[in-house]
């Protein structure tokens, strides 16, 4: 077959290869941001899976948005109100999906009765007293790690963060079992191959962020940490994983994260 033969042949693949990865970074940013897009959510089981190595990119483009609006606020205020305005940046980036689950888990992890009943409870909308606390608590932890830190170090503090927290969700679907047949814990299916890479991005990220091998790495077995102790706790009590437990471990981690390279800077 002639050059041009084989050019011709190699295209419509290459169009097709770029076409799909345009997707599933599509798919991760809609998913993850109520950021515009110009497709729709396709939450068919398995398609999480695809779009998990984007999960890292994401978490760092939300964790830009937190540090920028920092690094913004802080040319006319004080650190501490410019990161409550940061945080709050993030938090309508996202729609608040990491605090929804954090307080849906919470509620439900805390309630004395059933597993049964414990899911009916985090399927609820309503916030109950469990929930409230862990919001509370874990807004004031992220605001009193930030705001301690200069500009620059909230922007990486927060990449990093942010990064390793969509890590943690291909992570615990591939470690924990889902909850419910069918539900939304059971939605994200990966490989070996694309959770790999995905975790080669997001510490490559940590790494880049924390300005060297030790903190990053430190950072990331932090987050590891983070995702057995939530998950674990998780499938002991519930069975298993499900939609909102992997916003409450991707808020534990991004805490852990923030944790871990403010030690290493201060």
């Amino acid at each position: 077959m002639s050059e041009a033969g084989r050019a011709g042949r190699a295209a419509p693949d290459a169009g097709g290869w770029a076409a799909r990865t345009s997707a599933d970074a599509v798919l991760a940013l809609t998913f993850l941001t109520r950021l515009p897009a110009p497709t729709g959510r396709d939450l068919a089981v398995g398609s999480l899976g695809r779009s998990i190595v984007w999960f890292p990119v994401v978490g760092a483009l939300v964790g830009g948005v937190l540090g920028g609006t920092r690094l913004l606020a802080e040319i006319v205020l004080p650190a501490g109100p410019a990161t409550v305005i940061a945080l709050a940046a993030a938090i309508l980036v996202t729609g608040g999906l990491h605090e929804d689950g954090l307080a849906d888990t919470a509620d439900g992890l805390g309630a004395h009765t059933t597993r049964e009943r414990k899911l009916e409870i985090m399927r609820d909308p309503r916030v109950g007293t469990f929930g409230a606390l862990a919001l509370t608590v874990s807004t004031l932890l992220a605001w009193a790690l930030l705001s301690g830190l200069d500009g620059t170090e909230c922007l990486l503090a927060a990449v990093a963060g942010h990064a390793l927290a969509r890590w943690a969700m291909p992570v615990a679907a591939a470690l924990f079992p889902p909850a419910r047949v069918g539900g939304a814990g059971a939605l994200m299916t990966v490989d070996r191959v694309r959770l790999a890479a995905c975790s080669v991005v997001a510490v490559a990220v940590a790494v880049a962020a924390a300005g060297g091998w030790v903190a990053g790495i430190a950072a990331s077995i932090a987050a590891l940490a983070a995702v057995g102790v939530t998950a674990g706790c998780a499938t002991r009590v519930l069975g298993g994983i499900t939609g909102d437990v992997y916003g409450a471990i991707g808020k534990s981690v991004e805490l852990a994260g923030f944790a871990v390279l403010v030690g290493f800077w201060t």
